[in-house]
């Protein structure tokens, strides 16, 4: 074989290979342009409910927020136009949202996920300010659509302030209490409201009984709740529940009880 033949056949495997290569890299454009090119085809949005069924916020109000925010409910416009990590921001800046995810699937369909915020009581303070605490402690509006059924804090609580749950403040403690009393079932199931007098003593009531259970301030809470609760299960039935006007338990060791007169 020539050596100019074995040349031709070095530079036909290569122009081989180059156009090769061109062809996947302009496949390839053409594949990212059409998916640029490609236009929602439905937007599906899933809210998580809260444990009883209900919800603060409905899915027509997240759709508002974005219309208003978009002039467009999203659907119909092309991919490459839609920054999902903005729509999270926007949604996660609503008050009953703790967490909002958004994804694009296979089939062109924007998912928009919701996590609401779930509340643990709902405070009313000394300056007539009524809200919720969620389980994180944030503040929230009461909702247009559902009361929660949550205790009812009220007395001489100070106004809310972000970071509350660092400081040495009546509204913490009473935030703690309403926390450790969601993880206990009998206290879940018990407590109604929580009131603060101007002393600043802590006050729990229930729906069993017109009595209350007096817990001073937040020290030693989980020992104060085990005395109540024993108290409640062995000592009240031979105490009758009519007969009380108060079940003291901030002291050590000891409950002290006080009928009615």
């Amino acid at each position: 074989m020539s050596k100019n033949v074995q040349k031709l056949k070095q530079v036909s495997v290569v122009v081989a290979w180059c156009l090769l290569g061109l062809a996947l890299v302009f496949g390839t454009m053409a594949a990212i342009d059409t998916q640029q090119t490609k236009e929602t085809a439905a937007v599906n949005y899933r809210l998580d409910h809260l444990e009883d069924g209900n919800d603060l916020i409905t899915v027509d109000e997240i759709k508002e927020r974005i219309i208003k925010a978009y002039d467009i409910d999203l659907v119909g416009v092309e991919l490459d136009r839609i920054d999902l990590e903005d729509i999270e921001r926007l949604l996660n800046t609503e008050a009953f949202i703790r967490k909002a995810d958004a994804y694009v699937d296979s089939r062109e369909t924007l998912h928009i996920d919701i996590v609401q915020r779930t509340p643990l009581l709902r405070v009313i303070d000394i300056s007539g300010n009524n809200y919720y605490l969620d389980t994180e402690g944030v503040r929230l509006p009461l909702s247009r659509h559902f009361t929660a059924r949550v205790p009812v804090v009220s007395g001489a609580l100070e106004p809310y302030q972000m970071g509350f749950d660092t400081t040495e403040t009546r509204l913490r403690d009473v935030f703690e209490i309403a926390r450790l009393a969601r993880q206990d079932d009998f206290m879940d199931a018990w407590l109604e409201s929580i009131y603060v007098d101007r002393d600043g003593e802590i006050a729990l009531q229930g729906n069993v009984g017109s009595f209350e259970v007096i817990v001073g301030d937040a020290e030693n809470l989980q020992a104060k709740m085990q005395k109540m609760k024993n108290f409640m299960r062995q000592g009240m039935p031979l105490v009758g529940w009519k007969e009380l006007e108060s079940i003291n338990v901030k002291f050590d060791r000891q409950v002290i009880t006080k009928e009615r007169t």
